[in-house]
């Protein structure tokens, strides 16, 4: 079997909370101005080919990020998404399970082919800039029959160091531990909005990051058609939302998700196709999506 080459931004599994029982859900996209609305399944939507290929290593190993790194996180996100969606807030408390549902939530965020090409550009130039301090270090270190540089030293000795090293400064962006951390310790409710006459829509940027360093920093995201998580700073903060009717909260979140879609919405059905043609990428974000992202180590 070869290597993945369907790359999906949105998880198949976290899509397939919207499939209906013939297994399909709706996709909504825009060609020439012109929403299109179609069923599909949850893998064969949400994905790019070779997204995540890092074509400057050796064939065998430039899937490494989504055969290996997607594939574990991806994994150990489903359980945890199973745990949110029957109501099993215990078995979260296992480390690995807490982690790995941060670093999707934030991965969401993160791995979306518009902000991909600005992450690998980032990783180059942290790397880039390492050079001037490794190379003093590697003054005080080398010996006579070493190379001048210590580029031409890690040439020696793997030339694919430099793509190895962005490789890994691009996991550390889905991995970074302050704000993993930080998740983990946010209090956290999934509101059941089925009261709703309408349900909450997904989108390729579902995800919801507001104020994460003040005290009514929250994180949302919708993970079915009747499920929302909520993370909050603060218990306040999460009354709050929980306090809204179930059709408020589906309207405004629905109305931000469609809203910041790049690509893609996807629904149960197509009883908003109104609203979705009316809303759809009108709120984008504008890049650069990680203004910082390169500037430090």
């Amino acid at each position: 079997m070869g290597d993945p080459r369907k790359h999906h931004f949105i998880p198949s599994f976290y899509l397939s909370q919207w499939a209906n029982a013939d297994g399909k859900l709706i996709e909504f996209t825009r060609k020439y101005n012109k929403l299109i609305a179609k069923p599909i399944g949850p893998d064969a939507t949400g994905f790019e080919i070779d997204l995540y290929e890092a074509n400057d290593l050796p064939a065998d190993q430039r899937q490494f990020l989504e055969k290996v790194w997607f594939n574990y996180l991806d994994q150990t996100a489903f359980e945890a998404l199973t745990d949110h969606l029957d109501g099993k807030p215990s078995s979260l408390r296992d480390n690995e399970h807490v982690n790995a549902w941060s670093r999707f939530v934030f991965g969401l965020h993160y791995r979306h082919p518009h902000t991909m090409p600005e992450l690998r550009e980032a990783a180059r130039a942290i790397w880039e800039a390492s050079g001037t301090a490794q190379q003093g270090e590697w003054e005080k270190i080398k010996k006579p029959e070493h190379p001048p540089t210590f580029d031409e030293y890690l040439a020696m000795v793997d030339p694919f160091t430099a793509a190895k090293m962005r490789v890994n400064l691009i996991i550390k962006v889905f991995d970074n531990p302050m704000l993993v951390g930080h998740l983990n310790q946010m209090r956290y409710a999934v509101i059941d909005v089925s009261a709703a006459p309408e349900q909450f829509v997904t989108s390729d940027r579902p995800v919801c990051i507001s104020s994460l360093g003040q005290n009514d920093g929250v994180v949302f995201l919708p993970i079915s058609p009747t499920k929302l998580f909520v993370a909050a700073n603060d218990e306040k903060s999460l009354e709050k939302i929980g306090a809204q009717t179930a059709l408020d909260l589906v309207r405004r979140v629905n109305d931000f998700v469609v809203g910041r879609a790049r690509l893609y919405v996807w629904a149960r059905d197509k009883s908003l196709e109104p609203f979705i043609h009316a809303k759809m990428s009108g709120n984008m974000e504008m890049p650069p999506f990680f203004p910082n992202a390169g500037k430090y180590p």
